[in-house]
């Protein structure tokens, strides 16, 4: 039996470790709190730091793992470092410092000549108002690296933003670098795909829905995507091409894009799954594909075989109560029982604020759903988004 390592155990990683236990593999896992929720889950847990590289590897020599998985962005630099350590399967220190800095980022892609919005990298507020008169308003500011999650990210429509926009995304800021970027207006995008050997197979493909709001935070991601032939084949060149250029030659990837009324432009990319249930739900959901367990497989040395893909429908819905504390929720047990329903829950506990959509982090619980196709899976969503009912004092 091999064993695999999991950079993180936290409440969205449950069902990984699931999969993985049914396909066989035993699980370590790693992660900072001594009452991480995947703890229990795993054949064994070590409450280290991610972030610390040779206390993993420690762990990893000792354990003789067999993989490493990162399934954040705060894992991947580790799973470098202690894949090149033990002459393990993992990415190069190169290609995880490109994908988790969106400066490095950006300039990678510049030089392949992809399309992307203009961009400008700064460390200071003054540095910031001279950017801004080149790129202009619209635009968009965010920390190179924050670990995603869509932490300081925020639109600036005049100079008065300016200085708002600096302090937050500040706290954000992992290597005082901030970014720029042109504010391209369109529809997002996200595509998940998977590397084996440097062939790049895109497995599923969503549109966002966004409400108007400054932090700009997605309230749904329908699959597949509904754009024309075209379109997706373009897409989908712009992101085999983006993953390729990073150098994402194994493993998952996660790719933001949006579709302009000039085509697409590369928004960002992380060199693992996308998160929450995005990796090991909804990915197979909508392709057949089952990206933890394949993820594992290739990570261990082991051989993968892409199967032939399928194009069902799914969603990933949050929910958007108003702003105020959290009292009390109705009929979520009932919304679970609906046909399609794939997963639904919270993320807030009551007594906390609500409706404060600062970034992802902050959304307040979710329903994924499937369906034969798009429409049916939205169907169920919009039927369970109606159900549950919020009570919250407004604040």
């Amino acid at each position: 039996m091999k064993k695999i390592m999991i950079l993180g155990g936290g409440q969205y990683s449950k069902q990984v470790f699931h999969t993985l236990a049914d396909a066989g593999f035993v699980t370590i896992c790693v992660d900072r709190d001594p009452q991480a929720p995947c703890g229990a889950l795993a054949d064994v847990f070590y409450p280290v730091d991610i972030m610390d590289l040779e206390g993993v590897c420690a762990i990893a020599r000792s354990t003789h793992t067999d993989g490493i998985m990162a399934i954040n962005d705060f894992g991947t630099r580790t799973a470098s470092y202690v894949a090149g350590e033990l002459s393990l399967a993992g990415l190069p220190i190169e290609t995880v410092d490109a994908a988790n800095d969106k400066g490095r980022m950006r300039d990678v892609w510049s030089k392949q000549g992809l399309a992307q919005p203009q961009y400008r990298v700064f460390k200071t507020l003054e540095e910031l108002k001279e950017m801004t008169e080149q790129i202009g308003f619209p635009c968009v500011v965010k920390p190179t690296e924050s670990g995603g999650g869509g932490r300081g990210v925020s639109v600036l429509r005049s100079p008065d933003d300016i200085a708002w926009a600096y302090q937050f995304a500040q706290p954000y800021v992992r290597n005082g670098r901030f970014i720029v970027e042109e504010y391209v207006e369109g529809i997002e995008m996200t595509i998940e795909s998977f590397s084996n050997g440097g062939e790049v197979t895109i497995l599923a493909m969503s549109d966002k829905a966004k409400p108007d709001l400054r932090t700009r935070v997605a309230t749904s991601l329908n699959y597949p995507a509904a754009f024309s032939r075209v379109i997706l084949k373009q897409v989908r060149n712009l992101v085999i091409a983006a993953v390729k250029a990073i150098g994402v030659q194994i493993g998952m990837a996660h790719t933001e894009v949006i579709v302009a009324s000039d085509g697409p432009k590369l928004v960002e990319l992380g060199a693992r799954g996308g998160g929450g249930h995005i990796f090991h739900t909804i990915i197979e959901a909508v392709s057949g594909f089952n990206a933890p367990v394949q993820t594992a497989r290739i990570l261990t040395g082991m051989q993968v075989t892409i199967p032939e893909l399928t194009d069902n429908g799914a969603v990933y819905r949050f929910f958007t109560p108003s702003r105020g504390i959290l009292k009390g929720v109705r009929n979520l047990e009932a919304a679970a029982l609906l046909e399609g329903i794939l997963d639904i829950g919270l993320t807030k506990n009551i007594g906390d604020l609500v409706g404060d959509f600062e970034n992802s982090l902050q959304r307040t619980g979710f329903v994924v759903t499937k369906g034969q196709t798009r429409e049916a899976a939205i169907v169920v969503a919009d039927r369970a988004e109606s159900m549950v009912e919020f009570i919250v004092d407004p604040c």
